[in-house]
């Protein structure tokens, strides 16, 4: 049966109308489907946690040239002697080539460990050592670390993967780590009052006999 002229038409119209919102259909679902991608891929990104290379077990003896832009190495100098008590705080960074070092001061003023603290933030300094002197510090002293019965420490080194803890022995001992660390902060710090031991005056006594 032939079909009329409007018949024909309205088919053809029909037809047209229907592939068109098809394509369309499949173009939207190809935008959803796209967008989609792209949000798991961005957020695959940003869990993907950044994972250090650095060992300081391994790496000690230059780890400043082993850090990357993301490494952070923090060292805490524990300097307590029987009724002081002062805390030394170093981060150590890298940016935009550069090794960084900021030392925070935190100190009990009281002199009785009322822990009534005082907290000097010093300015952050750039490292210019060509030859390692801060790892050579830790490195001559790597003994140290090895003995872990002894409770009380000196330093205690926190890289992004491990831990090293310096150990003293004795109140003479704690003394001369803490004059050698003040020795090393001048080289960095120099002519700063924070690293420099007290004067102590000796008194002459006229016609001393035992």
């Amino acid at each position: 049966m032939l079909k009329t002229r409007n018949e024909i038409i309205h088919y053809t119209v029909t037809h047209n109308i229907k592939s068109v919102l098809k394509s369309k259909l499949s173009l939207i679902i190809i935008i959803i489907i796209g967008f989609l991608f792209l949000v798991n891929c961005k957020t695959e990104r940003k869990t993907k946690k950044f994972q250090s290379d650095l060992n300081l077990k391994k790496n000690l003896a230059d780890f400043t040239k082993q850090m990357n832009e993301k490494d952070t190495v923090k060292i805490f100098a524990e300097l307590n002697m029987e009724w002081w008590i002062r805390r030394d705080e170093l981060v150590i960074t890298k940016k935009n080539n550069e090794i960084r070092l900021q030392a925070t001061i935190k100190e009990d003023t009281t002199f009785q460990m009322k822990y009534q603290m005082r907290i000097n933030k010093l300015p952050t300094v750039i490292l210019k050592d060509t030859n390692n002197a801060l790892e050579k510090h830790f490195v001559n002293k790597i003994g140290r670390t090895k003995d872990k019965t002894i409770r009380q420490y000196i330093y205690k080194i926190m890289g992004p993967n491990d831990t090293l803890i310096f150990y003293t022995n004795g109140l003479g001992d704690k003394g001369g780590e803490v004059r050698d660390y003040y020795d090393l902060m001048n080289k960095y710090y120099p002519n700063n009052s924070e690293f420099k031991l007290p004067e102590v005056e000796i008194e002459e006594v006229d016609d001393f006999r035992f």
